[in-house]
């Protein structure tokens, strides 16, 4: 491995334990404004990454000025992007959503690559051997998304099309036929992205859980109208998941082999 992607990866791994294990012994409240906060955030995010650098980039790294200054800088942005986040919720008087966490971690990471860049100093030819593509790594990727997309979403156009007469009938606790066919369309995608997963890596038992796990959440509601609803589009929802890895199977194998 490269020493710019040992090292990215050395820091994303500190990133990701500060942020979603060590969270609570240094977290920054929102609209609190307290130094001590951010103070106590920083420390424990220098502490992980001088660990994690130690551990798996060995510890002589750390004798490098390169490397300390990489290291401040590192933590300088990563706190200026929390208090900025903090700022901004504070201001809109808007509670974490999705959008603000997937731009304050698309931040973090690409702070995470400026500083491995700092530090490796990585030449073009070692980068383009280290992400070198392969004619055949795409052909797979090509074929992975056309099975992807065509089972998981495309799919679920035909399987509502076919159920569409059921869930006029349907009545359950709580949900209206639009938030019913909702559920089931996003529970549907999740459900063939899993099974054909699961049949790609050659893990049908995996398949097995899935369906138990969705049998479970609606149990209390398999009755008259629904059971025919759930049952007749999970069946469908299967068959062509299955189908999509089996294909899949045949297509990066050359056969089509279950352990």
């Amino acid at each position: 491995m490269q020493p710019f992607t040992k090292l990215f990866l050395t820091i994303l791994l500190a990133h990701l334990l500060g942020d979603c294990c060590l969270q609570r012994f240094g977290r920054v409240q929102p609209r609190s404004g307290r130094t001590r906060g951010y103070v106590q955030h920083g420390m424990i995010r220098f502490l992980v990454l001088l660990a994690c650098i130690g551990v798996f980039f060995g510890v002589q790294s750390l004798g490098s000025h390169r490397m300390w200054i990489g290291i401040a800088f590192y933590i300088a942005i990563h706190l200026g992007t929390d208090f900025s986040e903090q700022r901004f919720m504070n201001r809109r008087r808007s509670a974490d959503s999705a959008v603000v966490l997937a731009a304050d971690q698309m931040v973090h990471v690409l702070t995470i690559a400026m500083m491995a860049w700092f530090v490796a100093r990585p030449g073009w030819v070692a980068l383009k051997t280290e992400f070198s593509w392969s004619a055949a790594t795409g052909d797979r990727v090509l074929q992975a998304g056309i099975v992807y997309l065509a089972v998981v979403f495309a799919g679920g156009y035909v399987i509502r099309y076919v159920t569409r007469n059921l869930v006029a009938g349907v009545k359950t606790s709580g949900e209206t036929p639009e938030q019913l066919t909702n559920a089931g369309m996003y529970i549907g995608w999740l459900e063939r992205f899993l099974i054909i997963t699961a049949i790609l890596v050659q893990s049908p038992s995996m398949v097995g859980l899935i369906l138990t796990g969705k049998s479970i959440a609606r149990f209390p509601e398999l009755k008259e109208r629904f059971a025919e609803y759930f049952l007749i589009g999970t069946f469908l929802s299967v068959a062509l998941a299955v189908s999509g890895g089996l294909v899949l199977l045949k297509l990066w194998y050359g056969t089509i082999s279950l352990k």
